[in-house]
């Protein structure tokens, strides 16, 4: 069963992989479309050629390069599928799913050092390293030079606001009510964040994120969805930020009195042996997948944590006709070639499973707020490096003010709060 039986999740276009049709829904991304299908691999490691899937499925991490349409190193979880798109996996034959370069591994148990092997003859050397190189390469070239991308508008706002989770959307209200022109910018096609997965019943956004949109046009300031913020600087003691919009391509370079970063974090893979297997995700990102796409991931699945997240997952992926259970303490390995097929636990049994999901919450993701001198500290807590954040949304950078996760680990009820002191903070 790929997608739930039900009318709303019916695929409605086409896609072309390494040849293969695969059916798609306009819109869903590459990632989710193969995950529906039963392909979990779409890459391979650089050095052996292992196995490798998505884990994020929100472009946190690299493991679902593709080519795109001759385009080298696309996120497959970022690249939204429309009929007739070609995607090709990369540096594997004749394809990632079954590449013939994996002998690679088994044929090296103790390790590849490329640099001490044939040492001499020079020529001989020269040539397996390069050949090595070529392994360990990402992607070719693109087929044609990329069009010459427009030049960057300049624009300002009272207020910058990223991200439109429950902490965006927060502090975008709180700014939105005495007037501020703000410019709430979400980097998916869709407002939410986190609560578009659903998986917090205790709070019910409803049409909230409607409701803030409406407030914040009538302040005659602007939702841009689809745009990603890539750079935080100063200029000339203002603070400055980069934004790129994919469709319609767009680069917007923007000062804003305020900004205030509310993105999140990045999800967290776990530690084990065999933890970058295919199969092992985000719960979170499997659970949004599940919400918009209908997308199952498999039959049996193992939910890492014991947290209520990771209780509402273990409930979601149920409810959907999977077995699920909760497992912790976490395990000391997993199994499997192509994809996960058991784990192992500390006690030496074995959990069956072809689907393994990250209960835990996500790390905080402090790079933008470091981009402009917020420090970071070490929180044993949460075992991650979190930016110097107050509970009212302010930095140590004036005109800086930050809420959610991307600070810490919070609910979703309390991210919201957290967003709404900061607006409050912002705009006074």
């Amino acid at each position: 069963m790929p997608r739930l039986p039900d009318p709303r999740f019916a695929t409605d276009c086409t896609v072309s992989v390494d040849g293969r049709t695969v059916p798609a829904r306009a819109g869903e991304s590459i990632a989710s479309a193969l995950l529906a299908a039963g392909r979990l691999t779409l890459s391979r490691s650089a050095k052996y050629h292992r196995p490798r899937g998505p884990f994020c499925l929100s472009g946190s991490c690299g493991s679902c390069l593709v080519r795109v349409d001759g385009e080298p190193n696309q996120r497959a979880c970022r690249t939204p599928c429309h009929d007739g798109l070609r995607v090709e996996t990369q540096n594997a034959w004749p394809s990632a799913e079954r590449d013939v370069l994996g002998l690679i591994d088994p044929l090296t148990p103790r390790g590849l050092d490329v640099h001490h092997m044939l040492t001499r003859p020079l020529p001989l050397n020269r040539a397996l390293v390069a050949f090595t190189r070529r392994l360990a390469g990402s992607g070719r070239m693109p087929d044609r030079p990329g069009p010459r991308g427009p030049g960057a508008s300049a624009e300002t706002f009272d207020a910058l606001v990223l991200g439109s989770g429950p902490a965006g959307l927060g502090a975008a209200e709180a700014l939105a009510r005495t007037g501020r022109r703000i410019l709430l910018v979400e980097q998916d096609l869709l407002l939410g964040g986190r609560l578009r997965a659903g998986l917090e019943p205790g709070f019910a956004p409803g049409s909230w994120h409607a409701d803030v949109s409406r407030a914040v046009a009538a302040a005659s300031g602007e939702v841009a969805i689809g745009t990603t913020a890539v750079g935080l600087w100063h200029d000339g003691g203002q603070p400055v930020c980069l934004l790129v919009a994919r469709a319609p391509a767009r680069t917007r370079l923007v000062r804003a009195g305020r900004i205030l970063v509310c993105t999140g974090g990045d999800a967290r893979p776990p530690v084990f042996e065999g933890c970058d297997l295919p199969g092992v995700f985000s719960g979170r990102a499997l659970a949004l997948a599940l919400a918009e796409h209908g997308v199952v991931p498999g039959r049996r699945a193992a939910v890492l944590g014991s947290a209520p997240e990771a209780e509402a997952i273990a409930d979601r992926f149920r409810a959907a006709g999977m077995e699920a259970v909760l497992v912790d303490p976490p395990p000391t390995r997993a199994t499997g070639r192509s994809r996960v097929k058991s784990l192992g636990l500390a006690d030496g049994s074995e959990i069956r499973c072809d689907t393994v999901a990250q209960g835990a919450p996500p790390a905080p993701s402090p790079d933008l707020l470091r981009a402009l001198g917020v420090g970071v500290d070490w929180n044993p807590a949460f075992e991650a490096f979190a930016p110097r954040v107050a509970d009212d949304g302010t930095t140590p950078v004036a005109g800086l003010f930050a809420a959610g996760e991307v600070a810490r680990p919070v609910s979703a009820a309390e991210a919201a709060a957290w967003g709404r002191r900061a607006g409050e903070a912002a705009r006074g």
